[in-house]
């Protein structure tokens, strides 16, 4: 029986290549989305988890720009005056708070990563977001010519790296958080400042007032007893060209975002799905139709009904496995360089993806094919299997 169904799917390749194409490229699509919002999701799991701040306080200017500056490594220049910390310091419910100096490195000659990154500089005496990193290594802060890079920066561990004119040795790689971190570089604020302020590149940026007057972010970490949200409406009210976010209702609001899109794209996609269905319910019935004279002559010589839905069934789930397979690695294939592009224009923090996510996604979408491939056959292999060899005879159907 599986020669015979292996036999009638390879003479007909034309029929066969088109069933598998609707097959594979339902299957490719739904593999893509289930990639791509698990890797999402997982990311925005991770960067709850691992913010480390409950509350970021930025400057004014950037309002409209504060899930950037949380869930992407783009270049950031912006600045509030270090007596910001001062202000803030009466704000009840404070339990840590810490200050970073935001500037970049360059895609020019004083730089050898090659591209624009965000440089961060963390406050030593006050930081407790790389705390766990210095505490799993051992180490207490960095020194003036080292530097720390997060999970998606390119450059070699222990090697030496030329930033805006210094040489800076990479002693540590972050674990992924799904956030901006991922794509940074840190420095102690000192040593950021210094190469702020020597830049030739980086001077219109210090016109009024210079790198040691200036910060880029207060992140505060919050006593368990006080709301972050009466917090943050706290520090908003005062006279401060400052406004505060909290981390929570940030990722809250992108998985809003998120869901919002994800309807949309499954919406989509249940739209394509009934197509490809209906397209290959009228493949099987044009197939049936076409085999009538053949099945005619297989239940004139003895075979019975059950055999005839059988291999029909089992013409479709070959036919329907090939493009579960096909559409599946297409899928998993192409979501590497899908994800990054999505990831670049619509500014969304992803992780990358697991074993267990690729293997997860593929299975599916295999068991989608399948299922795809049996419902769309079910009908046309049982009006099949009900051709009458006598009716086939009596009308001349068989030569």
């Amino acid at each position: 029986m599986w020669f015979l169904a292996w036999r009638n799917c390879s003479r007909r390749k034309g029929q066969s290549l088109l069933t598998v194409g609707i097959t594979a490229l339902t299957v490719c699509t739904f593999v893509l989305i289930i990639l791509f919002f698990s890797a999402v999701q997982s990311s925005l799991k991770i960067s709850a988890n691992r913010l480390g701040a409950d509350l970021i306080v930025l400057p004014n200017e950037v309002e409209a720009d504060a899930f950037q500056t949380v869930f992407t490594g783009e270049p950031s220049n912006y600045y509030m005056k270090c007596d910001v910390l001062d202000k803030l310091q009466g704000i009840a419910g404070i339990e840590q708070m810490t200050s970073q100096f935001y500037t970049q490195t360059l895609n020019e000659s004083c730089c050898s990563v090659g591209i624009e990154m965000r440089l961060v500089g963390y406050e030593p005496e006050s930081d407790f977001i790389l705390v766990p990193w210095f505490l799993s290594q051992k180490k207490s802060s960095l020194a003036d010519d080292e530097m720390l890079i997060g999970s998606k920066v390119q450059v070699w561990l222990g090697g030496r790296t030329r930033l805006l004119g210094e040489n800076l040795k990479v002693v540590g790689q972050l674990e992924a958080t799904g956030t901006g971190v991922d794509r940074a570089v840190f420095v102690n604020i000192a040593t950021a400042r210094r190469m702020a302020a020597n830049s030739q590149y980086l001077q219109h940026l210090y016109q009024e007032n210079g790198p040691n007057e200036l910060i880029s972010s207060v992140l505060i970490k919050a006593d368990s007893k006080y709301q972050t949200k009466d917090m943050v409406k706290e520090i908003n009210r005062l006279d401060l060209p400052v406004r505060a976010y909290a981390t929570g209702g940030l990722v809250s609001s992108m998985r809003k975002q998120i869901e919002a899109i994800q309807q949309v794209v499954v919406g989509v996609w249940l739209a394509l799905l009934l197509v490809a269905a209906l397209a290959l319910i009228g493949r099987f019935t044009a197939l049936a139709r076409e085999r009538k004279k053949e099945i005619g002559l297989l239940r004139a010589i003895g075979v019975q009904k059950n055999s005839v839905f059988g291999l029909v069934m089992l013409e479709s789930g070959i036919l329907a496995g090939a493009g579960g397979l096909l559409g599946s690695a297409t899928g998993v294939i192409a979501a590497f360089p899908l994800l990054g592009a999505l990831e670049q224009s619509l500014q969304l923090p992803v992780t990358q993806y697991s074993i267990g996510n690729l293997g997860f996604s593929t299975l599916g979408g295999i068991l989608l094919a399948l299922l795809l491939g049996f419902v769309a056959s079910a009908y046309p292999a049982w009006r099949s299997s009900a051709v009458s060899p006598q009716e086939t005879v009596a009308k001349g159907e068989l030569d």
